[in-house]
């Protein structure tokens, strides 16, 4: 016997990359599927403590808080699995006239895509997601607790690579997760222990739309925070919750496809250059490093980002490229064949996917149009990287993110005025905050 549907809950991806929602009955679905929901336009525009920030965003009271209309995403609407009572769908936010609004983030992807799209190409996309679990107790005592039955290795290091056994102690979990993936149809695929206690990577698999990719990542977030609540666990996307452990990334692996769906990065359907690589596939990486720096805030788009990017914490921090190389920021993990791609392994897992992949199809498009050319040679096995650092400051990045011309070619002024704004407040308030580290190193030592 079939449940009866009593609730949907219309999702918004806000510009942090959280999704806000509103539950509607069942009854109001007509209503919805023509878009007259409608839910504030500031919602979107609301900084990582949840303030609307009305004096750096002119939204919220300071213009009256109008409201926009949900408009859903074609084919987004599906029943919860873990809730036969409620269905979802994806919403993108648009105002009175029309317009899609310049904080909807799934609308800046799209941008991208249809650039791609009028150059007669288009990007196929995968991403990958670490996350940590953690035991309850973490709530209570503010600070990351392993849960019990993760301890596999113990201290000091309780370092778990690939280690079996711990796959093995949340295998419900990890069933909840792959069974609600394939019922939502997320192309959920390997998994694997990470280094750090309590850390996992799940794989998807790529689509040819990088929109459904970017859905599929937010969804992914989703399905692994309610996994985790049912196992009586809190998951945590945050890029780096131990000091001494590695961080959670986003990579994202990237191929361009011409109008007859072609591999462009094939060097096997073109003449290579001196890198070795096809000419499309070394512009597109020229194009990433050249705006990598300026997109550093899209990447790391939170204060406790930039411990993750620091040397020796097993995450990029140089603007550089190579060929199967985990420590570039750019891989080639393939360059022959239909499976010729790129790999991004900047990003953290608390960037927001459809920002990320907008400035990914952006710096790519950029390189193609452009015809960049590499000028530093593939990182070597060994070899320590001459490649430009990428900034430890959040600060740093959000003035360069607000000051670039090639950002706000991508976003758009409005955007880039909006986000360089909140994310600089968020970064004051957090160097203006005294803790503990600071009693300790500096209070009775100088």
């Amino acid at each position: 016997m079939s449940t009866e549907v009593r609730f949907i809950d219309v999702l918004l991806l806000d510009m942090q990359g959280r999704l806000r929602s509103k539950r509607l009955p069942a009854s109001a679905r007509d209503k919805l599927l023509g878009g007259e929901v409608r839910m504030p336009l500031s919602t979107q525009a609301q900084d990582v403590f949840g303030a609307d920030g009305e004096e750096l965003t002119g939204m919220g009271l300071a213009n009256g808080d109008p409201d926009g209309f949900c408009i859903p995403v074609e084919g987004s609407l599906v029943g919860q699995p873990w809730n036969p009572e409620a269905e979802q769908v994806f919403v993108s936010l648009f105002d009175a006239r029309g317009t899609p609004s310049a904080f909807d983030s799934r609308q800046q992807l799209a941008k991208q895509v249809e650039a791609l799209a009028a150059d007669g190409m288009r990007a196929t996309v995968a991403v990958e997601l670490e996350f940590y679990l953690f035991d309850q107790k973490t709530r209570e005592l503010g600070q990351p607790v392993v849960p019990s039955r993760l301890g596999i290795a113990g201290e000091p290091n309780e370092l778990q690579l690939y280690d079996v056994r711990v796959i093995d102690r949340v295998e419900p979990l990890l069933n909840h997760i792959h069974e609600w993936s394939r019922v939502l149809s997320i192309p959920a695929e390997a998994t694997l222990a990470e280094f750090g206690p309590g850390q996992f990577e799940i794989n998807l698999r790529h689509r040819s739309c990088p929109l459904r990719a970017a859905d599929d990542a937010i969804l992914f977030r989703r399905i692994v925070d309610r996994a985790a609540f049912e196992s009586g666990l809190i998951a945590s996307f945050m890029a780096k919750p131990w000091g001494q452990h590695g961080g959670s990334g986003q990579h994202v692996h990237l191929s361009v496809l011409d109008q007859q769906g072609h591999s462009m990065f094939d060097a096997d359907l073109s003449q290579p250059g001196e890198t070795g690589l096809a000419p499309p596939l070394e512009q597109a990486v020229a194009g990433l490093l050249g705006t990598m720096a300026d997109a550093q805030l899209v990447f790391a788009p939170h204060g406790n980002s930039y411990k993750r990017l620091l040397p020796g914490s097993f995450a990029p921090h140089r603007i550089d490229w190579g060929f199967d190389h985990r420590a570039a920021a750019v891989r080639i993990p393939e360059m022959h064949g239909s499976n010729a791609r790129l790999e991004h392994r900047v990003a953290g897992s608390d960037a927001n996917a459809c920002l990320l992949l907008a400035a990914l199809l952006g710096g790519v498009h950029h390189g193609l149009q452009s015809r960049a050319r590499l000028t530093t040679p593939p990182l070597a096995p060994g070899q320590d990287s001459a490649g430009t650092r990428l900034t430890h400051d959040w600060l740093t990045a959000a003035e360069r993110f607000g000051a670039s011309p090639m950002m706000r070619r991508i976003f758009g002024d409005v955007f880039v005025d909006t986000f360089a704004a909140i994310k600089k407040r968020e970064a004051e308030t957090y160097l203006a905050d005294v803790g503990s580290l600071d009693w300790r190193t500096w209070l009775s030592r100088i």
